[in-house]
């Protein structure tokens, strides 16, 4: 294997472009996929929608409501599963082959000040197909970096429902570009995060990889590969799904009874202090449920009006306020409830500061 990623200059970027390429594969080819099998999913499902309608309430909101089964169903299934399976065969063969191992080995000079190595990153690289099976995959991390590698995959792991609903909101926009400044603000601030939360040692200099130094590559067989993937995929499925349509039951209860619109004229006001209008906070509440939720800001009157900083602080702050309710769920199984209660109220704070930086510094570029 050639010394380019040992390169104490130009290696960390170029193992962090190969870290980051999977994700950016997945979604590429995910999204592509999704226009093909879109169509012939929706002349399915939307059939069934109509024979539900008539059933009472509040059955019918549950089921075909805005935030129903059948409504969010096809999201889960065209959108959000092939990213994730797609993500998962691509870094099951980075595993296999052994590249991994080499890239985070390469990486770890730049991530020792954040509290992390090269693998905790990897993981939080995962967490763009679903933050759930990325969580679980930290239990083999250090314990004095596991925290922080949590942290961030709940701070800057945007998953597949996040990554495509803030694409959505772009393009229904016409700003589509934004991506690129957002990937990189949500970058920069999730290693910014890490170094608040990191102890001391995790940030030590003696914090390395047992494996530092002795990686070889070899071409990944074809049943490896499967087999890394097939326990990212089954955990998905397994705890993901469950807790998706136990959200959509509660979602779809909490806005039949009024509790979504009354929390949003709540936190409507608030949006003040990022520069935003308050028809902005319903998208901030739901996606603080589920990430899709941050979809609302492409309704019609709403990207539209809003100026470039404005659209960017919006899709910024409805991602990261608060992780959602299926990776706090998964957060509590894995590192206990107090864990994960300050972990949210220590993020909601952080993303504010970032979110009001990026709103009132934008407005002066």
């Amino acid at each position: 294997m050639p010394g380019g990623f040992c390169s104490r200059a130009a290696g960390p970027f170029r193992a962090l472009l190969l870290l980051l390429a999977p994700a950016w594969a997945a979604v590429a080819a995910a999204n592509r996929l999704a226009d093909l099998i879109d169509p012939w999913v929706r002349a399915r499902t939307e059939p069934l929608a109509g024979l539900l309608t008539s059933w009472p309430q509040p059955i019918t909101e549950i089921l075909v409501g805005d935030y129903g089964f059948v409504t969010m169903g096809p999201l889960l299934l065209v959108w959000a599963t092939p990213v994730v399976v797609l993500h998962a065969l691509l870094i099951g063969g980075y595993k296999a082959s052994g590249l991994l191992d080499r890239l985070t080995t390469g990486m770890n000079p730049w991530l020792r000040p954040f509290g992390m190595t090269g693998r905790e990153l990897a993981r939080v690289v995962m967490g763009f197909g679903c933050n759930v099976p990325a969580v679980i995959s930290a239990r083999s991390s250090p314990a004095c970096s596991r925290g922080v590698c949590v942290s961030a995959i709940a701070f800057g792991s945007a998953c597949s429902y996040q990554l495509g609903a803030t694409l959505a909101v772009l393009a229904a926009a016409g700003r589509p570009g934004l991506v690129v400044p957002y990937l990189l603000y949500l970058g920069a601030t999730t290693l910014a995060y890490a170094r608040l939360v990191a102890p001391q040692a995790a940030r030590s200099p003696f914090n390395v990889l047992p494996a530092e130094g002795r990686v070889f590559l070899t071409w990944p067989r074809p049943r490896a590969v499967l087999l890394e993937a097939q326990g990212v995929v089954l955990e998905f499925f397994r705890r993901a799904l469950p807790v998706f349509f136990l959200i959509t039951a509660a979602a779809s209860l909490l806005h039949w009874l009024g509790a979504l619109q009354a929390a949003s004229a709540v936190v409507g006001p608030a949006m003040a202090t990022f520069r935003l209008p308050s028809e902005a906070a319903a998208a901030v509440v739901l996606a603080s449920v589920r990430k899709d939720g941050i979809l609302l800001l492409a309704e019609p009157g709403v990207a539209a009006s809003l100026s470039a900083v404005q659209l960017l602080t919006a899709v910024y702050l409805a991602g990261v306020l608060l992780p959602c309710l299926v990776t706090c769920l998964t957060i509590a199984r894995e590192k206990g409830r107090a864990f994960a209660l300050r972990l949210v109220g220590r993020q909601a704070a952080v993303a504010a500061g970032f979110s009001a930086l990026l709103a009132w510094g934008g407005a002066w570029l």
